[in-house]
């Protein structure tokens, strides 16, 4: 009996988690719980009853998106046959699922430290994640494409900033600048703004592979 109340309480959550993302994508983060509840079509006690708070409802929205991005292995998709395309490929499923989860990135964009319990999550995910670009740029390196002044101290952190920037920004970009546009057609220009982050490291036969991606991409945009 127990049991059975724990997993239909956990479809429940996991049924408001989903249906809240959907709704937040499409009318924005700025709707409270109470408009969220009517639109989803149950009590304000319904949503509270999993999540007392918003902070706490995008806690449980962030860990979707953490879980999400988790499934798809830096080591699996680039170290396995390190290339500036494998690197794309990664990157395009990552971005593919920062846009399923749009609202929870701009809400978190917006978060101070006095929402503690929202602020915390992003702190522990943020010292989990700083350096595992790292483990895509050594194969990288080792395979003759980048530099190894990539690794070195102070371009290693100019490096990794502008790489998480342009891996998260561009949801903002979207909604500010493009957001009358479909998001695959404007896809492949920000694919090449954050492959560009690569360029200052590239060794000849790196350069090479770059500008042929960069050509893929420039196609994928004017035909799409």
């Amino acid at each position: 009996m127990t049991i059975e109340k724990k997993t239909k309480g956990k479809k429940t959550q996991e049924n408001i988690l989903f249906e809240s993302r959907r709704i937040l994508n499409e009318e924005g983060v700025f709707l409270t719980l109470r408009e969220l509840s009517k639109i989803i079509g149950i009590t304000i006690g319904g949503i509270t009853n999993y999540f007392p708070t918003k902070d706490h409802l995008f806690v449980g929205l962030a860990e979707i998106y953490e879980k999400e991005v988790a499934e798809i292995s830096i080591s699996d998709s680039v170290a396995q046959a390190p290339s500036f395309f494998t690197f794309l490929d990664f990157v395009s499923k990552i971005m593919d699922i920062q846009f399923e989860n749009r609202s929870t990135i701009r809400f978190i964009s917006l978060a101070s430290q006095s929402q503690k319990t929202l602020f915390d999550q992003i702190t522990t995910t943020w010292n989990n994640r700083k350096d595992k670009p790292f483990a895509m740029v050594r194969s990288l390196v080792d395979h003759g494409l980048l530099t190894d002044e990539i690794l070195e101290e102070f371009p290693k952190h100019i490096f990794r900033f502008q790489f998480i920037n342009t891996m998260t920004t561009w949801i903002s970009s979207y909604s500010l600048y493009d957001n009358d546009k479909l998001f695959e057609e404007v896809k492949p220009i920000y694919l090449a703004g954050i492959l560009n982050v690569f360029s200052p490291f590239l060794t000849i036969k790196g350069k090479e592979q770059y500008l042929e991606v960069m050509k893929t991409l420039k196609s994928d945009y004017q035909n799409g």
